[in-house]
């Protein structure tokens, strides 16, 4: 299997940067959304009841650009609204635009159909990033799935503890890795390959279903009533990106959000719904 490259990824967010904004005063114009793939499938859901509750309106979902496209293109006036997986980095906090956090989702290791484990200790996940574990315990080659270098996912990975970013790092350094430019390709990979394994969401499994098995950390299921409860510590914030004078059409869109009904709707697709204050 060829290794993907960076450079896939960046050619969409260009391609949006290049499409004219939409025209004040448009109200036929679609709400125009993308950025990081693990809250893709989730405001598909969303954006589907929005506009049967909201009848004349139109949400347009597009290819995935990851969190830093989301931000630029935002930014750009691009698109109407960005989903980012972190907060803005240094040299982003210029641009003119606004996050607001709306959910949290179990973040997650994630297993090819067919494995048999269903549990994974820290420790274990670094020896596998480290190379030093690489069979199943049933004798299956461990296809471990990287991120790129500079995705949030990686940067997540290497928080979690300094023996995990060494083994990250490690990992990223060995020739040969299977290396996945979106989130949506790392789970079709991981679900493709024998013996696969990669990082998801709770949210990315139940929204775009591909029989991957969510693995347990450290004995815990990554479930929303573990997470709530504090018993499951890892966790993936979602934010929304918007323009800091968001169109009339946005602000229903985050009203909707916030909702009882986009709440619930939250919860059904594996996040912990955050309050969502009022735009000014």
């Amino acid at each position: 299997m060829t290794t993907p490259t960076p450079t896939r990824r960046l050619a969409v967010p260009l391609l949006l940067l290049a499409l004219p904004a939409a025209a004040p005063g448009a109200d036929a114009a679609p709400i125009r959304i993308t950025g990081t793939g693990s809250a893709i499938g989730l405001l598909e859901r969303v954006s589907r009841a929005f506009e049967q509750a909201h009848p004349g309106s139109k949400v347009q979902l597009l290819p995935s650009v990851g969190s830093a496209g989301a931000i630029r293109a935002v930014a750009a006036g691009a698109l109407d609204v960005g989903l980012s997986g972190r907060e803005l980095q240094p040299d982003e906090r210029q641009a003119p635009v606004r996050l607001l956090g709306f959910a949290r989702t179990p973040f997650l290791f994630a297993a090819a159909p067919g494995v048999a484990v269903r549990s994974l200790t820290a420790a274990e996940v670094v020896r596998i990033y480290r190379g030093q574990q690489i069979r199943w315990a049933g004798g299956e080659r461990i296809r471990l799935v990287l991120r790129p270098r500079a995705d949030a996912d990686t940067a997540f990975l290497r928080a979690i503890s300094p023996e995990m970013a060494a083994a990250v790092d490690a990992a990223q350094g060995r020739p040969g890795m299977l290396v996945a430019t979106t989130n949506q390709e790392c789970d079709q990979t991981v679900a493709t390959t024998p013996g696969g394994l990669g990082p998801s969401t709770l949210a990315q499994l139940l929204t775009e279903p591909r029989g991957l098995q969510p693995l347990a950390w450290e004995g815990v299921e990554p479930t929303l009533a573990n997470l709530a409860a504090g018993r499951y510590p890892l966790s993936k914030p979602l934010y929304l990106v918007l323009p800091r004078a968001p169109s009339p059409a946005v602000r229903e869109l985050v009203a909707f959000l916030g909702s009882p009904g986009g709440r619930r709707l939250l919860e059904e697709s594996g996040c912990l719904p955050l309050p969502l204050p009022p735009l000014d």
